[in-house]
């Protein structure tokens, strides 16, 4: 075999590997904490209609910007539509947080789907939330399901998601109200 092919055979499995690489780093994936709290990607039509149908009442954008499409496209299927404007070069905030617990605390809001880009960062510090708030999670282990189901902790700006739901463990399983947990049963 030349030199040329060998080359090139190199170059194209490079190429085949970063493709994987890239898929493997920032494809997207959805799953549920439990039957009121599921999580995945910004939903398109198709995808919201499957979630009206499924029982879900209240879609938590949590990327910066609004996604007033998907807004208008929420409300009209009679879907509630809330966004906590989430960065990416920090844990989320106070404000974040207690807005989100607001959110899933209020029975006529759950269940929910929680979604960003590709549902692996913002997304699972919220569903983590969730987890500690509707059943009482430790902050170890809404770490664990952040880390678990995609949550790039090796990128020096999610570093802060693990300390952070440590510091806010108190507020989250302290809040005063009924969980998503508590008034499903009720």
């Amino acid at each position: 075999m030349g030199n040329n092919l060998r080359n090139y055979l190199r170059n194209c499995l490079g190429l085949v590997a970063l493709l994987l690489a890239t898929v493997l780093i920032t494809s997207c994936r959805s799953g549920e904490v439990d039957s009121m709290c599921l999580w995945g990607p910004i939903p398109d039509d198709a995808k919201m209609e499957r979630l009206k149908k499924r029982g879900v009442k209240t879609i938590v954008n949590c990327r910066l910007n609004r996604l007033e499409g998907r807004e208008k496209k929420a409300r009209e299927l009679g879907l509630n539509y809330e966004h906590i404007p989430t960065g990416l070069f920090g844990p989320p905030s106070d404000e974040n947080i207690n807005k989100f617990l607001a959110i899933i605390r209020n029975p006529d809001n759950c269940p929910i789907y929680i979604c960003d880009q590709v549902a692996r960062d913002r997304t699972q510090f919220y569903a983590a939330v969730y987890g500690m708030s509707a059943h009482q999670w430790s902050a170890e282990k809404a770490s664990k399901a952040m880390y678990r189901n995609g949550l790039r902790h090796w990128w020096p700006w999610f570093y802060s998601y693990k300390p952070k739901v440590k510091e806010m463990e108190e507020t989250i399983h302290n809040n005063g109200a009924v969980t998503n947990a508590q008034a499903a049963v009720n």
